[in-house]
């Protein structure tokens, strides 16, 4: 995943267990930018899965 205020690229899963669970509504499903601390929505599947087609072709 590419953080939108850093432009760094991290580990989605990483950052979830960095951020840790919020207590609000049962989680914020949100993910933390270990560079740089921004919170993020997570990536929707069908975008993961087009990211991965594009990375292949290249």
């Amino acid at each position: 995943m590419i953080c939108s205020f850093c432009d760094k690229e991290f580990d989605e899963q990483a950052a979830e267990k960095q951020c840790g669970q919020c207590s609000l509504f049962g989680g914020c499903k949100k993910v933390k930018c270990p560079h740089c601390g921004y919170e993020s929505p997570k990536q929707p599947q069908s975008l993961k899965w087009l990211s991965k087609i594009g990375k292949r072709k290249k």
